[in-house]
């Protein structure tokens, strides 16, 4: 956990600030850290929440990082789509029940969170991962694996995945734009 998300943690836990006073801080923080231009803007609100955020990850604009922004872990080389919603705290039995949860998120390192992805609390993601656009992620995934579909589900390696990617590029039809 980054020094901010400790910190956060502490005075969100201490009743010395209110917390209708937190949770406005954290709305500002965090519409800014959605919609700021450029990745560099949305890291730097998203720190600034108590995200702990490695080295050279890009953020998609309206990315939604975690409720409790101390929760939530980004490895280093990670990109997150546009749309991606990494939530630490689940209230779907608030009403029903008065019960709500948060847990840990952990996303490892060189992993990509397609468009519109969903990453429900308690999941980790291993290193070297794609998740696929819109899949709702509700268990961990293994390191060096391609995860797909609502619930999300591993269908090939990484290593599968980049053969069929090569497939695809000797095709007439597609092309690398790198």
């Amino acid at each position: 956990m980054s020094f901010i998300g400790s910190l956060i943690k502490r005075i969100s836990y201490s009743k010395i600030v209110p917390r209708s006073l937190l949770r406005l801080v954290d709305e500002v923080l965090l519409s800014a850290a959605m919609w700021f231009p450029g990745s560099p803007g949305r890291k730097l609100f998203n720190r600034l929440r108590g995200v702990t955020i490695g080295k050279n990850v890009w953020i998609g604009q309206g990315a939604i990082l975690g409720q409790h922004p101390f929760l939530l872990t980004i490895q280093d080389n990670v990109i997150i789509a546009a749309g991606v919603k990494i939530l630490t705290h689940d209230t779907s039995f608030t009403v029903v029940g008065g019960k709500d949860l948060a847990g840990t998120v952990m996303i490892g390192s060189n992993v990509h969170l397609g468009e519109n992805a969903v990453i429900l609390p308690g999941v980790s993601i291993g290193n070297r991962c794609v998740i696929g656009a819109s899949a709702v992620v509700n268990k961990s995934i293994p390191s060096g694996q391609i995860a797909v579909g609502v619930p999300a589900k591993v269908i090939c390696s990484i290593e599968e995945g980049l053969s069929k990617l090569d497939t695809k590029l000797r095709s007439e039809n597609f092309f690398s734009t790198w």
